[in-house]
């Protein structure tokens, strides 16, 4: 488990700015987004060609940005999209600019709802979220540049600049064909086996979250590759049966780390010999792992990996095929309408307001000081302000910091280049580096794309180093713009939002202790997969929130142990559920539990006293409760960590 602040210690929040996310480096990552940035510049600079080649550079620059992980027929499609989405914000932009010819303020109206219109679009999901931010951004590029006609040259260079970068990653894809699938499954079992490692030790619960996610992301993967193929079949069941058989050696591990002792380290190699295979698309020895079990007194482990090794190596199918069943539970688990935004409505309207505010603030800036190419101050604050990618308070100081180190990168290269081959040598590793800096911190991303775009678009716009000055001047405006008008009024509210992920973890951990070890077993997994990731999405806000100035970060201190509380609360209540078919037992120890936590849900939204629960487990009171002794236990931990948090407030 990470460390966590103590509540009520002071929070350095300042020094978790500069924190880097540990992030491998991907050698086909740099090489990719070095060609589709640097190649098509390299070529235009060789024929004469420049302005062109610098749109189809800036095509590309979306795919390398919104890439994400997961199946590469799933990634080309959303890709594809963002691309389509920023050329018709470019192309919006264009022809809002030809209306401020002759109407200025009546741009300026236009481009505002515009970048409502995408905003709001934006709460769809994460897909609509990463699309509408590139409309956004290449709406304001296309109204800010003036560029000569034909209007329909500028968005099909940048169409190709996408597409083109599309084709690159294509070639990765036909060399690697099911190689997300595969890794996804794989990281299931190397996940068991962390947890085997862990056990008896303060890592566990780390561990056992990171399962859970493995699993999870597994079943995102395989569901979403079997909606998006209509070949390669067998290999995709093969890879379902993989983790419908990791179900029985998940109940074995947990069951073994529940002792809280630390366990033989062959258990764990066993299990890191299974993914190493699986990753390696070699055949899988279970024989070697069940004798490892065996002769380290792991009889329930050899007894599931003996059951789970039909499916593992395919030697028997399962009565119902593999994704078909993966399809029941994700039908279940499906919990958001697909037209309605992910967020409630309250938060939607909230976040169009201050993101509106915001690029009036900008607009407004814009106007009075009259910099040269001041387009940059609402683009950069539309790029800071998108609320799931981070803390708003830390994007903006990082950004500020990092728009220091790229204007001084772009005005060394304007001060040397006399011919453009400085500007190439300088953006091949800038470009290489970029899918890197965006994974670990986002001031350093920001150090990077400041740069690349001003190489770039130099051709479209040359200047000099009085260009590179207006943009500093502009990225600290928007930083400030971001932090005035759209954080530091609205920072309460922010804290109480800490409040409310809380309870509904509260309400998810509920529903789970409801239906777990029920007969209805889809139900169950889509309670289970919900209740770890609202905790998961309460860890995420909650270290997010650690990079805030104290209001906050404060608040969120208090809220880890609550938080570690919780997830123990979720662990007890998986460790309740029985091996066998004794359902109706397992239900009367759980029920009670739902309804305490329900009750502990809403006494935090009211401000209202938490439940009380016997401190002492042989009070007779505690065992009228009916609740299992372990979860007991749990509970009565998260309701005292939970009083002493709600009670007082940050």
């Amino acid at each position: 488990m990470p460390l966590t602040p103590e509540p009520g210690r002071r929070v350095a929040w300042m020094s978790r700015l500069a924190r880097l996310e540990p992030v491998a480096f991907s050698r086909w990552d740099a090489i990719h987004a070095a060609l589709s940035v640097a190649l098509p510049a390299a070529i235009g600079a060789a024929i004469g060609h420049g302005a062109d080649a610098s749109l189809i550079a800036l095509g590309a620059l979306p795919v390398i940005t919104g890439d994400r992980t997961g199946p590469y027929r799933a990634r080309a499609r959303s890709i594809l999209l963002t691309v389509a989405t920023g050329v018709v914000g470019f192309h919006a932009g264009m022809l809002i600019q030809d209306v401020g010819v002759a109407n200025p303020w009546l741009a300026h109206v236009l481009l505002q709802v515009a970048i409502l219109l995408f905003s709001f679009i934006g709460t769809f999901g994460n897909v609509a979220s990463a699309a509408t931010l590139q409309g956004a951004v290449y709406l304001i590029v296309g109204w800010g540049l003036a560029l000569p006609p034909p209007q329909w040259q500028a968005p099909l260079l940048l169409a190709a600049g996408g597409v083109f970068s599309v084709m690159l990653m294509a070639i990765h894809w036909l060399r690697h064909p099911g190689a997300a699938e595969r890794d996804a499954v794989a990281a299931i079992y190397q996940q068991l086996a962390n947890v085997l490692d862990a056990s008896g030790t303060p890592r566990v619960t780390l561990a056992r979250r990171s399962l859970e996610n493995a699993i999870a992301a597994a079943y995102d993967t395989l569901l979403t590759a079997r909606a998006s193929t209509a070949s390669g079949w067998d290999v995709l069941e093969r890879r379902a049966a993989q983790i419908l058989a990791a179900e029985p050696i998940t109940s074995a591990v947990i069951g073994l780390v529940q002792g809280g002792q630390p366990l033989p380290a062959p258990l764990g190699r066993a299990l890191y010999a299974i993914a190493r295979n699986i990753a390696r698309d070699r055949p899988i020895e279970i024989g070697t792992a069940e004798a490892a079990a065996k002769d380290n007194q792991a009889l329930t482990l050899a007894s599931a990996l003996h059951r789970a090794e039909p499916l593992l190596t395919g030697t028997v199918h399962a009565a119902e095929a593999p994704l078909v069943a993966l399809a029941r539970h994700q039908a279940r688990a499906t919990t958001h309408p697909r037209w309605m935004p992910k967020w409630p409505w309250p938060d939607v309207w909230r976040y169009l307001v201050r993101i509106g505010l915001c690029v009036l603030v900008a607009q407004i800036f814009i106007a009075i000081t009259a910099l040269p190419r001041s387009y940059w101050v609402p683009l950069i604050v539309v790029v800071i302000f998108k609320p799931n990618y981070g803390s708003v308070f830390a994007r903006a100081l990082q950004s500020g910091v990092g728009s220091i180190v790229g204007v001084a990168v772009s005005a060394a290269v304007v001060a040397l280049d006399r011919n453009g081959l400085v500007n190439l040598a300088t953006l091949i590793p800038l470009a290489a580096c970029l899918p890197w800096a965006l994974r670990r911190n986002y001031g350093l991303f920001s150090a990077l794309l400041l740069p690349i775009l001003m190489l770039v678009m130099g051709a479209l716009q040359p200047g000099s180093q009085d260009i590179a000055i207006a943009r500093f001047i502009d990225a600290v405006a928007a930083c400030a713009i971001v932090l005035l008008v759209g954080y530091l009024p609205w920072a309460k509210w922010e804290r109480r939002q800490l409040d409310e992920r809380v309870a509904n973890a509260l309400d998810a951990l509920g529903r789970y202790a409801a239906l777990a070890g029920t007969h209805d077993t889809d139900a169950a997994f889509a309670a289970r997969r919900a209740a770890y990731k609202a905790l998961d999405d309460t860890r995420v806000a909650l270290q997010r929130a650690l990079s805030e100035p104290p209001l906050v970060s404060r608040r969120a201190a208090r809220w880890w142990p609550a938080l570690v509380g919780l997830e123990r609360v979720a662990n007890a209540i998986t460790d309740t559920v029985p091996e066998g078919d004794d359902h109706e037992a397992h239900e009367a120890a759980a029920h009670p539990a739902a309804a305490v936590l329900t009750h502990m849900a809403a006494a935090l939204r009211h401000g209202a006293p938490m439940p009380a629960f016997p401190s002492d487990p042989s009070d007779p009171s505690a065992k009228m409760a009916g609740i299992d002794p372990i979860l007991a236990r749990a509970l009565r931990e998260a309701i005292g960590l939970l009083s002493g948090t709600s009670g007082k407030p940050a």
